[in-house]
């Protein structure tokens, strides 16, 4: 026999073994290789969670009614319709973000810029 044949033979056998030591293998463990992949589990604290996602609600809610309140006391100097209105409108989303204090306050005074624009300006024209 030659050194190639030789080679080829013992592959061959080698590879013959595998595959029998494999099916041997599937048949004796029956386990997903999720269990082996996945992480681990850990507990999860649903009352700290949901905590956290309270805060941020709240924080966003600060920061979107300062930038309402800004609007809106902007509207009382520069464009009363447009500026009062974005500030109630985001005034608004501060309120349901649990920012009530600031979100009245931008809701009230960019109403009653625009308003007043409204209302005052026709009047001014109309009087003089």
């Amino acid at each position: 026999m030659s050194m190639k044949q030789d080679r080829d033979s013992e592959f061959n056998r080698r590879e013959e073994e595998n595959a029998k030591l494999s099916r041997l293998d599937r048949e004796r463990y029956k386990e997903e290789a999720a269990a082996e992949i996945a992480v681990p589990a850990q507990p999860v604290n649903s009352s700290a969670r949901l905590d956290e996602a309270e805060e941020e609600t709240r924080s966003a809610g600060r920061a979107t009614g300062w930038a309402a309140l800004i609007l809106s006391i902007m509207s009382w100097f520069v464009w009363p319709v447009l500026l009062g209105i974005t500030g109630a409108v985001v005034g608004f989303m501060a309120y349901r973000q649990g920012s009530r204090g600031l979100a009245v306050w931008s809701i009230a005074l960019g109403l009653i810029a625009a308003a007043a624009y409204l209302v005052l300006i026709p009047l001014y024209y109309a009087v003089t």
